[in-house]
């Protein structure tokens, strides 16, 4: 195993946009991911695993340490005694995954037809969408450490919450997710598979095809993110080439050339005005990862507090 220098992460993101990875590696297989992880703790460097870095936004300075990205693309569904399951590696395409399922008639998983990003990643974030979410047919994720070591963690032990877990808490040290197994129902031969047709018109028809990461903002209780800051009059906002979507404003789009601080900038104006509107502070989905100012962290975290 012997990383790369210097490898530009953008191409690697929904949202196109972040520096360099100080070393970079690509896991293909199980093997891969515990030589990166390995090369990593033995020189004391800080690593990362990544899928399809679409709750990401990666500083223009880039990442310190080894980016691994998850390539490791073995899906196997096994049916035994009443009990349905797909077993998939973290580098599997979540959305690919779920329209396949459908296709042959397995239902659980097609609210995640649309959803970007991997397995692996979704079993970290709790992804979700269309009411649905990882949570709710997670039966266990096996996660290997930088010893090689394996553990099979059950949808338990990852503490669920909306779009976090005891994973993306890094309560559990420093693990990566190898394989995710979900629970499937054996439905009927087209059900599954109109519901994904419903599901992708719901977001033709909702959601923005330019490139972007997805829901920017988590839904506060009972609103919606996307409400509040159309109703603070941001759609269309832009920063540098980066602009609130006008057709959902909970998405932030790169229409090209847009760099991560103008996103950046943009999650602050959103967060300053929805919160002098309407005194709700909106939490990020998105995670800043990387190089940026730990006052760059903190000032996503909660309002600014006004002396005087």
């Amino acid at each position: 195993m012997t990383p790369e220098r210097g490898v530009v992460l953008a191409p690697f993101t929904s949202l196109r946009v972040g520096g360099e990875a100080e070393f970079f590696a690509a896991a293909r297989t199980g093997d891969d991911l515990a030589a990166a992880l390995a090369w990593a703790h033995t020189r004391q460097v800080p690593a990362r695993v990544i899928g399809g870095g679409s709750n990401l936004l990666i500083a223009d300075a880039g990442v310190d340490g080894l980016v691994v990205r998850a390539l490791m693309g073995r899906s196997e569904t096994i049916e035994r005694d009443g009990d349905t399951r797909v077993v998939a590696d973290a580098g599997v395409t979540l959305a690919n995954l779920a329209r396949r399922l459908a296709k042959q008639g397995f239902s659980g998983l097609e609210w995640a037809a649309n959803v970007p990003g991997t397995v692996g990643g979704a079993a970290v974030n709790n992804a979700g969408a269309f009411g649905g979410d990882t949570a709710s047919c997670l039966i266990a994720v096996t996660v290997i450490d930088a010893s090689g070591v394996e553990r099979r963690l059950s949808s338990a032990d990852l503490q669920y919450g909306y779009r976090t877990s005891a994973l993306k808490r890094r309560e559990l040290g420093e693990v990566a997710v190898e394989r995710v197994e979900f629970r499937l129902q054996r439905g009927d031969a087209d059900g599954p598979a109109a519901r994904v047709k419903e599901f992708n018109a719901q977001r033709m028809r909702t959601q923005p095809r330019i490139l972007s990461a997805g829901s920017v903002f988590a839904n506060p209780d009972g609103t919606y993110a996307g409400k509040l800051i159309d109703e603070a009059g941001l759609k269309g906002a832009r920063v540098g080439c980066a602009e609130i979507s006008e057709q959902h404003a909970n998405f932030i789009v790169n229409p090209g050339g847009a760099r991560a601080a103008d996103v950046y900038a943009l999650m602050r104006r959103a967060q300053d005005v929805v919160y002098e509107r309407s005194g709700v502070w909106l939490r990020p989905e998105i995670e800043l990862f990387g190089r940026w100012r730990p006052q760059d962290r903190r000032a996503l975290e909660a309002p600014r507090v006004v002396s005087g």
